[in-house]
């Protein structure tokens, strides 16, 4: 047993120090015991959050730059967001993929952010800086796939690289159907590039 205190094995624990020798091992048991697993916790941690970076940070800001935003912006997301040909922003399956979004409260939100980038919340820089599992920024990106003609046929989702392919899909029925789907179900999509 280590001493609490300085030549504290030997002194004997009376009615007059009982008070400070409970204090004192109280102390010990809530962080003398465990302060070299503490300081490599602090050591970890500080190579990830720079020390000087948390100084004006309260409770409140820490836990969003640990989590990430809880709550997801659709104008954020739409803003930072890369579309690959032949899909841009005026392209008609792009526009009914964001007016589908545009119905889906927060926790419909979180899934299709869960189901498109492995994760259900956003850095809280935004959608700016999203990372790939690589932890290289990495856009939310859309890339269509040709529509083979079924009632069901789910866009699919590539979590590594934060992009989903849709499918050329004919109408926005057919879209917010599928994409409802795959909300709903919570469907926990990746692909392999």
């Amino acid at each position: 047993m280590k001493d609490l205190k300085e030549n504290g094995s030997r002194i004997v624990v009376t009615n007059a120090n009982k008070l400070e020798y409970a204090n004192l091992r109280a102390q010990w048991m809530a962080y003398g015991s465990i302060a070299q697993q503490v300081e490599c916790l602090k050591a970890g941690f500080y190579e990830v959050v720079h020390k000087p970076n948390l100084q004006d940070v309260n409770a409140a800001e820490l836990e969003e730059l640990i989590n990430g935003k809880a709550t997801i912006s659709i104008k954020d997301w739409m803003a930072n967001t890369v579309y690959n040909e032949p899909f841009s922003k005026k392209h008609n399956v792009i526009q009914w993929f964001w007016k589908a979004v545009g119905t889906y409260d927060q926790t419909q939100l979180s899934h299709l952010v869960l189901f498109a980038t492995g994760t259900s919340r956003i850095p809280a820089g935004g959608f700016a800086v999203l990372e790939s599992n690589r932890g290289e920024y990495r856009n939310f990106t859309i890339q269509a796939m040709d529509y083979k003609g079924k009632d069901v046929q789910l866009p699919i989702a590539h979590t590594c690289f934060n992009r989903v392919t849709l499918p050329m899909y004919e109408s926005y029925e057919v879209l917010k159907k599928n994409l409802d789907y795959v909300v709903d179900n919570e469907i926990l999509g990746f692909g392999i590039d």
